[in-house]
């Protein structure tokens, strides 16, 4: 907007939000979906988990509160351009310009630029992930460990994997609006993306440790409360709807086949470079077995031979101008064809993330559900002592009854509890009024996780079939390619060899192999095609994919 570039960021959403309310209106139409052409079902957007809910609920969550709604059309596009090294000696380290061009009023200014590190895309993602859990995100490249920090063509392949990332989060409806990309994206300084004021352990190798031990920890207290609620794998099978389950295991099959397509193109790649150096190989041989035949003949037979040695460099001379569009085509096949493929299989895997953040939302509901009804119990039972005298009238609680002793079936922990009960007297039975805030505490509990629950399933519902058309696309772009880039080879050989016999290529073309209607595993292929359109309950605008 112009003005102080320092200006607090609470203000300036105060200001944009006045600003929309005078302009927009109440009857303002929403933005169409960004995927409006491959999301089959039109949920409506699950307000029960709101980012400012998260944000308190989920660890070290950002004080920003969420921004204003924006205006239907807003722009918001954001590029991740040149590396740049900042730093000299040990402290070196790479950063990206991100270039930012929005009309969106959240921003202080139209056009932004500043420098993300490689850590700050690590931060907004978690924080994406955290905010927005059944929203499959774009993966990140990976992060290796090298010896050249700054190889350029290093730099240029992280740079080309952020710079998707950013544009794919940018175009999303509901990603677009969260607060901590706004702060990503025009945050100067990065003092609220948290890695600067972060004390050291939280940094570097040390907080990756943390994070992990903190991770760790938290999954063994949810599978312990889980076990004792008497939550599990089962339960979830049971309850979870059969579409989706299917929709999953559609996915695990997804995620096989292209690991196994990955590997082929390796090795489709590899084998036309190979090829196009075997041939320049062959080319050499030919022209110098050309010039001894040539040397040979006019020897033996005179000046006017020589002819056999002038049929071998005109064949050798056609084979060296096929190693130029071998190479040509490997790169194209390495670019467009297995590059994609990398991507849909990181896509797949992402995925599962949002798959298993649903798993551990059922698992902690279900969790929640058996504890707000041992709660209820206790307190129903209590209460009814209560009124029978037990009690007493003032609500006083009532004597501790001796532990029994440990007898021979029952197990070690059972034991040990009884032995320490008796050892200490017990604890001091709760009050009906304790009991009653306990329960009201658990059927709180249970309404938020089942609040949780609910827009996790919502989001999914949308988000499955656009990761769906998203792999659509990448896949199919990426097998045209194979087929061009195969054609063009063909052709430039065919050019090549029909220079040396001319009329070698005037050939009838081979009629392509039908496509078959089952997999080489029965009825798999069918099976997985209708997974989709039964989740989403209709058929496909696209023909099933």
């Amino acid at each position: 907007k112009g003005g102080d570039p320092h200006r607090n960021m609470s203000d300036v959403e105060a200001e944009t939000a006045a600003e929309g309310e005078q302009e927009a209106g109440p009857s303002s139409p929403t933005a169409p979906p960004a995927y409006e052409s491959i999301v089959l079902s039109d949920p409506e957007p699950a307000p029960a988990v709101s980012e400012i809910e998260n944000n308190a609920a989920a660890p070290g969550g950002n004080a920003y509160p969420s921004p204003p709604a924006q205006p239907p059309g807003a722009r918001l596009v954001a590029r991740v351009t040149e590396p740049v090294k900042i730093g000299d000696g040990m402290t070196a380290h790479a950063a990206y310009v991100v270039a930012v061009d929005t009309d969106m009023p959240v921003f202080r200014l139209p056009k932004l630029s500043v420098q993300r590190r490689f850590s700050d895309f690590t931060w907004l993602r978690d924080k994406l992930r955290a905010t927005f859990p059944g929203i499959i995100l774009y993966p990140l490249p990976d992060k290796v460990v090298t010896t050249s920090p700054f190889n350029p063509e290093f730099l240029e392949h992280r740079r080309a994997g952020l710079d998707l990332f950013l544009r794919k989060t940018c175009e999303h409806p509901a990603l677009r609006e969260s607060i901590d990309l706004v702060a990503f994206l025009q945050d100067e300084h990065g003092a609220s993306l948290g890695s600067a004021a972060s004390p050291w352990y939280q940094r570097g190798a040390a907080g990756t440790a943390l994070a992990a031990a903190d991770s760790w920890w938290q999954q063994i207290t949810t599978a312990t409360e889980s076990f004792v609620a008497g939550a599990g794998t089962e339960s979830l099978l049971m309850e979870e709807d059969p579409k989706y389950l299917e929709a999953t295991e559609y996915l695990l099959l997804l995620e096989e086949r292209l690991r196994r397509a990955v590997r082929s193109s390796d090795d489709v790649v590899g084998a036309v470079n190979a090829g196009g150096i075997i041939v320049e190989s062959f080319a050499e041989n030919a022209r110098v077995l050309g010039d001894c035949e040539e040397k040979g003949a006019k020897v033996l037979l005179g000046d006017a031979a020589g002819g056999l040695g002038q049929a071998f460099r005109q064949v050798g001379a056609a084979a060296q101008t096929l190693r130029a569009p071998a190479e040509t085509q490997a790169r194209r096949l390495a670019d467009a064809f297995r590059a994609p493929l990398k991507r849909g299989l990181a896509l797949v895997q992402a995925a599962k993330e949002a798959i298993d953040a649903r798993t551990d939302a059922l698992l902690k509901l279900q969790t929640a559900r058996a504890r707000c009804e041992q709660k209820r119990a206790k307190y129903e039972a209590a209460a009814g002592g209560g009124s029978n005298g037990v009690n007493g009238a003032a609500g006083a609680p009532p004597p501790v009854a001796p532990a029994p002793p440990p007898t021979l079936g029952s197990t070690w922990m059972s034991s040990l509890s009884s032995i320490t009960k008796g050892a200490f007297g017990g604890a001091a039975q709760p009050s009906i009024e304790e009991l009653q805030k306990e329960s009201e505490s658990a059927a709180t509990a249970k309404d938020v996780a089942q609040s949780r629950y609910d827009a996790l399933k919502d989001r999914m519902t949308t988000e499955l079939p656009r990761l769906h058309g998203e792999l659509e696309r990448e896949l199919n772009a990426a097998f045209a390619c194979a087929a061009e880039c195969f054609k063009d080879l063909a052709a430039s050989q065919a050019a090549a060899w029909e220079s040396v016999v001319p009329g070698c290529s005037d050939v009838e073309p081979v009629a392509p192999p039908p496509l078959p209607e089952k997999g080489t595993d029965g009825a798999t292929d069918g099976r997985v095609k209708a997974l989709w359109t039964q989740y989403v309950g209709g058929s496909t605008t696209n023909g099933g994919g």
